[in-house]
C-alpha cells in the first residue's frame, strides 16, 4: 500500500529548517512497523500543495498501532503542525511498493483522470484510495525520465503534476 502525505507550508521563511525537520521525520516513521520506504518530493508547478511525502506501508493497519499513533499523523509535527496546511493524508491500494524516483527522474501524479495517461503513453500504476483523509479517490504514478518530464510538462492536465525528489528513497532498517 502506499500513503501519501501532501501539504504545502506557510512561513517560506522557515522552510529550509523546516525541511530539515522533515527529513529527519522520514526516519522516525520508518522506525514504525510496517513502514518500509519514505521519500519526499516537491512539485515543479505551483499547486495547492506542493509537498509530497510517500511511503510503502503493509496494511491500514498499521495507522491503528501504537507505535504509529505515538511517532506519526497529525500530531506528530508538534510546533510544525500549525504551518503545515492544505494537509491531506491518503492510503491507495493497487500497488505494494512506492516506486523510487532517483536524483534525475520525475514523478507524474495524476488524479481522478481515467483516459490521460494513455494519451501521454504513459504506463502508470494505478492506484485506489482506501483510507485516511480519502480526498483522491483514484490515482495514477509514474516515473519518468528528464526528457518524458520535458516532453510532457507542458501538456500537463490539471489533475496531474510533476515532482522532482527532495530525498533519496529511504528504506527501514531490519529489525536485528
Amino acid at each position: 500500500m502506499i500513503y501519501f502525505v501532501e501539504l504545502a507550508f506557510s512561513q517560506p521563511e522557515r522552510e529550509a529548517e523546516w525541511n530539515h525537520w522533515y527529513s529527519t521525520h522520514l526516519d522516525v516513521l520508518l522506525s514504525v512497523p510496517g513502514f518500509s520506504t519514505a521519500q519526499r518530493f516537491v512539485s515543479t508547478m505551483p499547486c495547492r500543495a506542493p509537498y509530497l511525502a510517500a511511503y510503502s506501508v503493509t496494511d491500514a493497519a498499521v495507522f491503528d498501532s501504537v507505535p504509529y499513533r505515538q511517532r506519526g499523523g497529525r500530531g506528530s509535527p508538534g510546533a510544525w503542525a500549525p504551518l503545515m496546511i492544505n494537509w491531506d493524508r491518503n492510503l491507495f491500494g493497487g500497488l505494494a511498493q512506492m516506486p523510487a524516483v532517483g536524483p534525475e527522474q520525475y514523478l507524474a501524479v495524476m488524479d481522478d483522470v481515467p483516459g490521460l495517461a494513455p494519451f501521454l503513453n504513459l504506463k502508470p500504476h494505478d492506484l485506489h484510495c482506501v483510507g485516511l483523509d480519502r480526498t483522491v479517490h483514484r490515482r495514477r504514478l509514474a516515473v519518468l525520465a528528464a526528457g518524458e518530464y520535458i516532453a510532457l510538462s507542458g501538456k500537463s492536465e490539471a489533475n496531474m503534476r510533476f515532482y522532482k525528489a527532495l530525498t533519496p528513497q529511504l528504506r527501514a532498517t531490519p529489525c536485528a
